[in-house]
């Protein structure tokens, strides 16, 4: 089995112990026995699945995304309740996610090895993927407008992930491309969902550079790519 489905597998079985905390709300039973009243910080701990297009915003006035460029995610969050209401509060998550970038740039390697990266201008020439796969961990501060008895609410929640991608490569022609070491493996973004219930919208902007410039050849163009990611994320209690 190869090492980036052990990540995968290990990933599953770590997640569905996180979930197993669940929904934790404590209660008081007061001077009347009948009576049951909630008194903890309520949370929100969530199942979230997120699918996105994905818009590359580079320097260079001729770089062009071609094709479609996709983002999905998956995993779970913990609640922490910041405020007796629960409606305010911070959510640290845990979950997966998966980039195919679609790119008008052309690779050739230097005598070192190091890729030389450049524009092709070339509207029939064959498109350089990237595809990768990561860890993610996303931390948010959460506004809702639910309560203990509401799961139907209005939600703006926005923050950053941090992201280690385990797994790079790039592909041309059906041809692979060595670039995991010229690739940024950890990378951090930010991040904003807002709706209402499930359904929710989602927007998210890297925040680090895509290419390690010192790990690419110094002939190759000072180019890089933002990935800017707009969708839908899906909130399942």
């Amino acid at each position: 089995m190869s090492l980036h489905y052990k990540y995968g597998l290990f990933l599953i079985f770590f997640l569905l112990e996180f979930i197993s905390f669940g929904q934790e709300p404590t209660f008081v039973i007061e001077e009347n026995p009948n009576e049951v009243i909630d008194s903890s910080f309520y949370r929100e701990d969530q199942i979230y699945l997120g699918v996105s297009f994905v818009g590359l915003v580079s320097d260079q006035e001729n770089f062009i995304a071609k094709g479609l460029s996709s983002h999905f995610q998956w995993g779970v969050v913990r609640d922490f309740p910041i405020v007796t209401s629960g409606q305010l509060a911070v959510g640290l998550g845990l979950g997966m996610g998966f980039d195919r970038y679609t790119t008008n740039l052309n690779r050739i390697e230097d005598t070192q090895g190091k890729g030389i990266y450049s524009l092709n201008t070339d509207v029939t020439a064959s498109s350089l993927f990237f595809s990768m796969q990561s860890i993610e961990l996303p931390i948010s501060f959460r506004w809702r407008s639910s309560s203990p008895s509401d799961y139907a609410f209005w939600r703006v929640y926005g923050g950053v992930a941090f992201q280690w991608n385990y797994r790079m490569r790039a592909e041309i022609e059906n041809v692979s491309l060595p670039v995991k070491r010229e690739l940024n493996q950890l990378a951090s973004t930010a991040h904003l969902s807002f709706g209402y219930n499930t359904w929710n919208f989602y927007l998210a902007y890297r925040l680090t550079p895509f290419f390690k410039t010192e790990s690419i050849s110094s002939q190759t163009l000072p180019i890089n790519i933002t990935p800017i990611k707009v969708g839908l994320i899906f909130y399942l209690l």
